[in-house]
């Protein structure tokens, strides 16, 4: 009988996770999704929308079911019953499970009230494009993109006021733009490198940067900043929602309502459950992440299905492509290197190059962009420059 796994979420991490293990384990596995959604929404590329230089592209899971052997059960997941090896849907369905992998990610939070926070969600593109022809026809002239303390992923709030400060000089529009962020340098987590390259290209647009600062919103259009206190009044704030940890009933969780899990993504204290992604306490909220933790969490489950793989600890290895209309840049940087060591370039780190670069989602979402006719979705081209394919980091699994 092949191991019946269950994988609650229909995100990056779920269906990398999906396609891992129809490649690693075959028939060996019998899956399921779980997942209300009826298609992966690549919200990465939602920053591009307020500005008309992009959208994200949208992929149908049925499709996705097909090709890689798994049934999409329509549903949201409410609770798990580990002692019985189950899950209860919202609507109060059980589905039975020998391995569970949740990656239905965390809530989102607004942080501050009265601002517009930028999830990727249609309503959100909707209003920023509003802060974009405010911005335009001269009605707002100070703006505060603010980074919130707490669980986030901060580099789409880099693009948007780099954008937003690009739409402005092409429009010859008097703005001043402010960038509040608690990380002590900007995009600290990538290293000194990658740090210095994005604090340039901030004073290159004129934003000005209060780096190690936490914001409170005292009112409407009035921000302190920092222990000192120092005022701001500001037209519009932009932010983006602060993560917090769902608190599945029936599983142990963190302070902060988070799964812990280990190198191999399964969850502390309970049997069988692996998690990855957004509803894990792991400190980076991003889809490259998510992507390695569900692929160490594949690798160990076809490993206990009886397929010939060896399951190895995920390591953590951010790559983050930095998007304007204008100009792309990637960062790397591996966690095993020094922590100020990182690569950045104007070109191509990896293949495909992709916001979310997961192993095996970059190269499966790749292959449909190309039988529809699509490209990669990006506002700029982007090659692997002069250095040809030296250094290039090959992702696509085709």
């Amino acid at each position: 009988m092949p191991t019946n796994v269950l994988i609650a979420g229909g995100g990056p991490a779920a269906l990398e996770a999906a396609l891992a293990l129809h490649r690693l384990a075959g028939d060996r596995v019998a899956t399921t999704l779980l997942a209300p959604e009826s298609n992966l929404t690549y919200r990465p590329l939602s920053v591009l929308a307020p500005f008309a230089a992009g959208s994200a592209t949208t992929y149908p899971i049925e499709r996705m079911a097909t090709d890689a052997h798994f049934t999409h059960y329509r549903g949201r997941l409410a609770r798990v019953d580990a002692a019985a090896h189950a899950v209860v849907t919202v609507a109060g369905e059980h589905l039975p499970y020998d391995v569970l992998l949740i990656a239905s990610g965390a809530h989102p939070i607004e942080p501050f009230s009265g601002a517009t926070t930028f999830t990727g969600s249609l309503t959100d593109q909707e209003r920023l494009h509003g802060i974009v022809q405010d911005v335009e026809e001269g009605y707002v002239r100070r703006i505060a993109f603010v980074v919130p303390p707490g669980s986030t992923w901060p580099l789409p709030l880099y693009e948007l006021a780099l954008m937003l400060a690009e739409r402005a000089y092409q429009m010859c529009a008097a703005l001043e733009l402010h960038f509040v962020t608690p990380e002590a340098t900007p995009l600290a987590i990538f290293g000194a490198d990658a740090t210095g390259e994005l604090a340039g290209l901030l004073a290159e647009a004129g934003i000005v940067l209060h780096a190690a600062t936490e914001a409170k919103v005292l009112a409407p259009g009035r921000i302190s900043l920092g222990a000192d206190g120092d005022l701001l009044d500001v037209d519009r704030l932009v932010t983006l929602p602060r993560l917090e940890g769902p608190r599945l009933p029936g599983l142990p969780s963190n302070p902060e309502g988070f799964l812990v899990i280990d190198g191999h993504a399964r969850v502390q204290g309970v049997a069988d459950i692996y998690a990855a992604g957004d509803v894990t306490a792991f400190p980076i909220k991003q889809g490259g992440i998510a992507c390695q933790q569900a692929d160490a969490a594949a690798a160990d489950i076809a490993r206990r299905a009886g397929a010939a793989v060896e399951a190895k600890p995920f390591t953590t290895v951010l790559r983050g492509m930095l998007l304007t209309e204008r100009w792309a840049r990637f960062l790397r940087h591996d966690a095993a290197d020094a922590p100020e060591q990182a690569d950045v370039a104007g070109r191509a780190l990896w293949w495909p190059p992709t916001k979310i670069a997961g192993r095996e989602l970059a190269g499966y979402l790749e292959g449909l962009d190309e039988e529809a006719g699509r490209d990669l979705g990006l506002p700029v081209s982007v090659d692997v420059g002069t250095h040809g394919t030296d250094g290039i980091e090959v992702l696509g699994l085709r």
